[in-house]
């Protein structure tokens, strides 16, 4: 078999199994024809190399035409298609178009050179080579991936199929790796990269960085982000502390292994560094600038001459008035000058191998380094590329790849389109990301429009040069384009986006900035309609809109589809009606065309069981929307958004046990999700309590076919005593998802109002303490909420029923110490108020224990003896005071039951004169109240007279002398008061008797 692209699909094997020699009595389909030649050609075990390298070859010639450039210099069609099938090239295009369909999710419909793609997807998806060893497997794998990026919607089956694989090959490369060399380490490090790209694909951005950290640890990469003093504006006159990303590579890179996973790519890149394979070390400093000239530049399979340095894109400059290019940190020099009189409060934290680098000459990176950097870069983005201090995190990352420079084209261009991604977001920089998009529209993806030898048979290359792109720059001439070897090196790695995607990308772009004019223009050059459709009606152009859509749908477009009716769409009917139909129903809001979206693709489709889910649920028909979300989940299991819908629907229809396993998978795909975890909660509190019985039996498949969660299963199969059954076990349940629900959302002032109400509800166990009512975590929700709602809502943002259980707890159990008491308790741990005398007595045996030791030994004692210290006061006594002073106290205004509640904790807190103000404070506010009831006045007059007589002899706190000394006198003042307001008024009640009752009291107390 040759070794060039061309020599590898001209081959006998290869054209025997097209079937270009065939000689057939009777015509047969090609697509099915190939694949049965595939299965007897197959049972020849020596061939499976063989098949393997044909299909690797197929698949980098796609990506090479649609990903990296430069144009194919053959003509895929006439190579691949047997003479005898030339006739009807379009309905075999379109053939494999439809054996690429999944889950009802077509292919861009103009993909070029789709039948390069559909050749590998038959070689490295077939069972046979796919089970052989780690490289079948690790080519399935990637031609999947590829495959996922060609529709237009993530698919489920090729999700499990990704997922399954990955994990298989993580088993096989960790045991490779035990025992292989530098070969298998790099094997390891490509997979890791590879995989955290499929994850950030599918938003699993947590794993995805686990996996980038791997590969860094495998190839003993150093990095850290950090910030250091720098200046942004060219106006800045001092020094701020900014984000910087500090990176070095290892000091080589291990010899480039041979494989046949870049095929003659890798070929081609051995053999243009031959020369150059004794000098593979990076240079130790490098210029800042990327397009500095080099002597070396070194790559991970070699180095590349200076030459090669020059073939990397355009970097657009920014050329702002105010911001600099790069930020420009301080020079090591004044550095090293200021740490003289810096105050080092702890060791550094970074690497060894980062601690002495100069910022403003950071070494060049290996490029496998710079990938996993720009893959942490879009993870961190993936989810939250809007968000302000995201992105602030994340340019450090694509700036490191930049200002180092890169030694390879793809690389290069991959952390332009990173970093014009982070830019679109800023007014200062949204104009650079859009040139620089541009630029690489122009450099990147207008090549590979002109291939040199195109498919004249069906008219395919007239097409293509009239929907060819215009570009603001020219074209780079063949000794200014990076090589194929240098594009294709790291295409798996870094997984580029298709040249349509970039282009779509741009018009997206314009679309943000105003220019609807230029995005139309992308869209319907590129015929994607959806798109089109999409941005009229985002311009109030929706009668242009439902127009468009409706001639490319139906024969009679101006027909009125009522229900019942029947209507004819086109014939061929675009090959993406689902989703067209899907947006027709958007824009007219009409369930009819998501139900006729549905049924196109032969109930496959489940975007449409989506839309019209929440068509039904606006509709408040929980029923129907419920019907429609379990359909589209037998599609889409792992669509979290849908299982959120479909749980909110459940919790609508107090299904409840059905909403408990929704909001469960919502937490198992994204367990960051805090509304998820707040729901899960609700659904769990509103289950019955778990009843003594015998086992659970496994329930059935739900409406969605997955199994239900299992609740209330033993470990074993007898009868569930009640001693077994914790009644209270769903709201546990609740509490900790709740707690979850908190910690990933600690504004969320009505998640931290749930929490402490679950935590509250949870009654007291004298028995088992830790199985009852968990007083830290009520105190700190208690926290939370007040400082969450205190400025709307004041004082009536604290709960008041909670809170007194806390303070009946708090002080029932522990004895608040006294000045004199805190020297000599030894009560380390939180003792009830009962031990403490126990413990105090307990300390002075211990203390004359000591002094006569130390008087046996001449004065000397023992360190591991001496006298305790001075023990700290119990956490939930401290915490319990530190809300009472600080957040509690300033917000009481006008709630007499608040002030009475702060003057119970004054008193137990020792401090009589601030608990008899406070009992004042709770009588005027109840004397304010307006229309106040009989009976509160007479009862909080009544608590101020009995708190008089008990704390006005009392010795203040601190200052010393009696509490108040005119008690008396204030009491009968307070009680001439209340009854002057009741004269007229309910001088006739049993309340006012009370009141005189109270009087002639203070008057014999003074008589006597």
């Amino acid at each position: 078999m040759g070794s060039s692209w061309l020599e590898i699909l001209e081959d006998p094997l290869t054209r025997k199994l097209l079937g270009h020699d065939a000689v057939m009595a009777e015509k047969v389909p090609f697509v099915s024809g190939v694949n049965s030649r595939l299965k007897f050609l197959l049972q020849d075990p020596l061939k499976h190399l063989s098949f393997a390298k044909i299909g690797y070859t197929a698949l980098e010639a796609f990506l090479q035409a649609n990903c990296t450039g430069p144009p194919l210099d053959f003509d895929s069609i006439a190579v691949i298609v047997p003479e005898a099938y030339h006739d009807e090239i379009p309905k075999l295009k379109e053939e494999m178009r439809k054996s690429l369909s999944v889950d009802g999710i077509d292919v861009y419909p103009l993909t070029p050179r789709i039948e390069l793609f559909w050749l590998a997807k038959c070689m490295m998806d077939n069972a046979t080579l796919a089970e052989e060893g780690f490289n079948g497997r690790r080519a399935r794998f990637r031609v999947n991936f590829w495959h996922q990026k060609l529709l237009s919607e993530p698919s489920d089956t090729l999700r499990d199929l990704l997922y399954h694989d990955s994990d298989v090959l993580d088993t096989q490369m960790s045991s490779r790796l035990i025992h292989g060399g530098a070969a298998a380490q790099e094997h390891m490090i490509e997979f890791f990269v590879e995989r955290a790209n499929v994850r950030i694909y599918y938003g699993d951005d947590v794993h995805a960085r686990e996996d980038l950290l791997r590969a860094a640890n495998l190839r003993e990469f150093a990095f850290a982000i950090t910030g250091a003093l720098g200046k942004r504006t060219k106006f800045q006159e001092k020094d701020t502390s900014q984000l910087v990303v500090m990176a070095k590579s290892r000091d080589d890179e291990p010899e480039s292994y041979s494989s046949g996973k870049s095929g003659q790519a890798e070929q081609r890149s051995r053999q243009s560094s031959v020369a150059e394979k004794d000098s593979r070390n990076p240079p130790s400093t490098t210029s800042g600038s990327p397009n500095a000239h080099t002597s070396q530049v070194y790559s991970g399979v070699g180095a590349v001459s200076s030459h090669d340095q020059a073939t990397q894109p355009e970097n657009v400059p920014l050329n702002d008035d105010t911001l600099f290019e790069n930020t420009q940190f301080r020079s090591r020099s004044s550095q090293l000058a200021d740490r003289a009189t810096e105050v080092v409060t702890e060791q550094s934290q970074l690497p060894v191998a980062l601690a002495s680098m100069d910022l403003t000459d950071q070494p060049q990176l290996f490029p496998m380094d710079s990938i996993i950097l720009l893959g942490i870069a879009s993870s961190i983005t993936n989810t939250q590329a809007s968000d302000g201090l995201t992105r602030e995190e994340t340019l450090p990352y694509a700036s490191r790849v930049l200002e180092g420079g890169s030694s390879n084209w793809s690389v290069y261009s991959q952390a332009l389109l990173v970093r014009s991604r982070i830019e679109g977001y800023k007014s200062r920089t949204t104009e650079r990301g859009l040139l620089q998009l541009q630029a690489l529209v122009d450099q990147v993806i207008a090549e590979t429009t002109g291939d040199s030898v195109t498919a004249r048979t069906d008219g395919e290359a007239d097409s293509n040069e009239a929907n060819a792109p215009n570009t603001f720059l020219p074209k780079a001439s063949g000794d200014e384009s990076a090589s194929v070897a240098e594009r294709l090196r790291f295409v798996h790695q870094i997984h580029p986006p298709f040249k349509w995607e970039l282009e779509a990308e741009l018009a997206a772009r314009w679309t943000q900035m105003g220019g609807l004019k230029t995005a139309l223009e992308i869209y319907e050059r590129l015929q994607m309609h959806a798109e089109v459709a999409l941005c009229l009606a985002a311009t109030d152009r929706e009668a242009e809109s439902i127009s468009l859509l409706k001639k490319l749908l139906f024969v009679e477009p101006d027909q009125k589809m009522q229900d019942g009716d029947t209507v004819s769409l086109n014939k061929p009917f675009p090959s993406e009606a689902p989703r067209l139909l899907c947006i027709l129903g958007d824009i007219q809001n009409e369930p009819k065309y998501y139900n006729f979206a549905w049924t196109v693709s032969d109930s496959r489709y489940a975007r449409a069981q989506r839309s019209l889910g929440k068509f039904y649920l606006k509709k408040r028909d929980m029923e129907a929307a419920m019907r429609a979300f379990s359909a589209a989940l037998k599609i889409t299991r792992q669509d979290m958004a849908t299982w959120f819908s479909l749980g909110c629907v459940q919790l609508e229809m107090e299904d409840y046990r059905g909403a408990v396993e929704s909001f469960t998978r919502v937490v198992q795909l994204e367990d960051r999700d805090a509304q998820g975890w707040s729901n899960l909660a609700v659904a769990l509190l509103r289950l019955p309590a778990p009843i003594p019985g015998p086992a659970t039996e496994k329930l059935e498949p739900d409406a969605s076919g997955l199994e239900r969660i299992e609740e209330n299963t033993p470990t074993n199969d007898q009868q569930k005593t009640e001693a077994d059954v914790d009644p209270l076990q769903h709201t546990r349940e609740a509490l900790r998802a709740l707690r979850r629900a908190a910690q990933l959302k600690r504004d969320d002032a009505r998640i931290w109002d749930n929490y402490l109400t679950v935590a509250a509800s949870i009654p007291p166990d004298a028995e088992h303490p830790e199985r009852g009512t968990p007083w830290q975590e009520v105190l700190h929700a208690t926290s939370q909420v007040i400082k969450l709602r205190h400025k709307k809502e004041g004082e009536s943002c604290i709960d008041l029923k909670i809170l007194e259980a806390l303070v009946d707890y708090v002080t029932g159990i522990w004895d608040y110490p006294t000045a004199d008491e805190a020297g000599t308790t030894t009560d380390t741990d939180s003792k009830p108020a009962a031990e403490s005398t126990q413990g105090t007595n307990a300390a002075a045996e211990s203390l004359s224990d000591q002094q006569q030791a130390r008087n046996a030994n001449g004065g000397d004692v023992d360190k591991s003896e001496s006298a305790p210290t001075a023990p700290r006061t119990p956490f939930l006594v401290r915490a319990l005071t530190t809300l009472i002073d600080n957040q509690i106290t300033p917000l009481a205004t006008s709630s007499p039951q608040l002030f009475l509640l702060l003057s119970r904790v004054a008193l137990w807190r020792h401090r009589p004169a601030e608990s008899l103000s406070l009992l004042e404070k709770s009588w005027r506010a109840t004397t304010n109240t307006l229309s106040p009831q009989p009976k509160d006045l007479v009862g909080a007059t009544a608590t101020l007279v009995n708190s008089y007589r008990t704390l006005g002899p009392m010795e203040r706190e601190r200052t010393g002398g009696p509490v108040e000394k005119g008690w008396k006198f204030k009491s009968r003042s307070a009680i001439r008061s209340v009854m002057g307001k009741a004269k007229g008024v309910w001088d006739d009640k049993e309340e006012y008797r009370t009141l005189e009752g109270l009087m002639e009291g203070l008057k014999s107390e003074a008589a006597e």
